[in-house]
């Protein structure tokens, strides 16, 4: 067996939540007094440490931003629940991988909110290792997360596999020695993930049965 650790990006690998994220930052702009948002500047910074999602997506500076940051989560706690759905084969697909692999996540969102919406879809007693925002010094592409994961479970970077949607998540897993997986369905594009050099790129989840 090649990967004993498969660490996952959570928003647009696992779960498709762009819903809810978009709606959340319409109304902080909205707040702001900013004008309708564009889905696809905010999609470009998905995966990115929350403050800097926001400044990218919709224009502010650092100090406007990181004022924002609390108002954005609230929001988002109060949408996300109703709106947020595993992508296909994904309920599935990780039931098979847990029998063999250790599975983890590296998300950009807050551990507590992790906890709370994989608890809530049902999937999170397949996860030896969840880190959030708050569990390292850097966040993504810094490689801080998966090191977290591959210390605490106690396993080499050459027996670890890394799956996003983003650039953000490949940088991630290539800067911590790791081989990566893309997949196409998410918030950045095929030629997008192909300029990163993955070692996999995936159109389906399922399609990971295929690379281990």
């Amino acid at each position: 067996m090649k990967y004993q650790l498969i660490v996952f990006d959570f928003d647009g690998t696992l779960a498709d939540s762009e819903l809810s994220i978009m709606e959340a930052m319409r109304l902080v702009a909205r707040d702001f007094g900013l004008p309708e948002i564009d889905c696809s500047v905010v999609r470009r910074g998905i995966g990115l440490p929350l403050q800097r999602t926001i400044e990218l997506g919709l224009g502010l500076d650092a100090g406007d931003a990181e004022a924002a940051v609390e108002r954005y989560r609230n929001y988002y706690h109060e949408i996300a629940f109703d709106s947020t759905r595993l992508f296909p084969g994904v309920s599935e697909t990780l039931e098979l991988l847990r029998r063999e692999h250790l599975l983890a996540i590296a998300s950009s969102k807050s551990r507590q909110g992790l906890l709370s919406m994989t608890r809530h879809l049902g999937i999170l007693d397949h996860f030896s290792c969840i880190a959030g925002a708050q569990d390292v010094a850097q966040g993504k592409p810094a490689p801080d997360m998966v090191l977290l994961a591959l210390e605490r479970l106690a396993v080499p970077a050459e027996q670890c596999l890394v799956v996003g949607d983003t650039v953000f998540d490949i940088e991630m897993g290539q800067r911590a020695r790791a081989d990566t997986c893309a997949v196409t369905y998410g918030n950045h594009s095929a030629a997008e993930l192909r300029g990163a050099n993955p070692t996999f790129i995936i159109d389906s989840f399922s399609g990971i049965t295929g690379c281990l």
